[in-house]
């Protein structure tokens, strides 16, 4: 199973009986789909960035859960054909690293990132001269 995420946004006229209906119809949507809910944290009633079927406002919810990858398709297909939930969008958590035996992962430093990027070194660049000294003019004469 998978980490994933969802933010979706519950249409502003439902009263707090019926918003709290309708996250717990997304968990139990997660946990019949044979996923495993973590956390849900409602936001609360927020503007959108722009007018969704006439409505201008929303409860923005997001729920952290797991769920096997095939599954996701169909948890979508039936969040499209629901009556409260009206925009939504599921997201892969990025894996967390485990440390082991209390080792901290180790952090690239900014020279090898700069070697990796194909850059010179700072103290390459600054022992190295940016202009080649200028001969000294002579006179000639033809």
């Amino acid at each position: 199973m998978r980490d994933y995420e969802i933010l979706y946004i519950v249409r502003p006229d439902l009263d707090e009986e019926q918003l709290n209906e309708a996250v717990a119809k997304v968990s139990g949507l997660i946990e019949t789909l044979g996923g495993q809910h973590e956390r849900t944290n409602v936001w609360g009633k927020r503007r959108l960035a722009y007018e969704v079927n006439h409505l201008k406002e929303g409860y923005y919810v997001l729920t952290e859960f797991q769920i096997d990858a095939g599954r996701v398709p169909e948890m979508e297909s039936t969040l499209k054909i629901s009556d409260t939930v009206f925009r939504h969008l599921v997201v892969r958590r990025p894996e967390r690293k485990k440390a082991t035996d209390g080792q901290q992962p180790e952090v690239a430093s900014p020279t090898a990132t700069e070697a990796a990027a194909g850059e010179p070194a700072a103290a390459e660049a600054e022992e190295s001269p940016a202009t080649e000294p200028e001969e000294e003019e002579r006179d000639v004469e033809p």
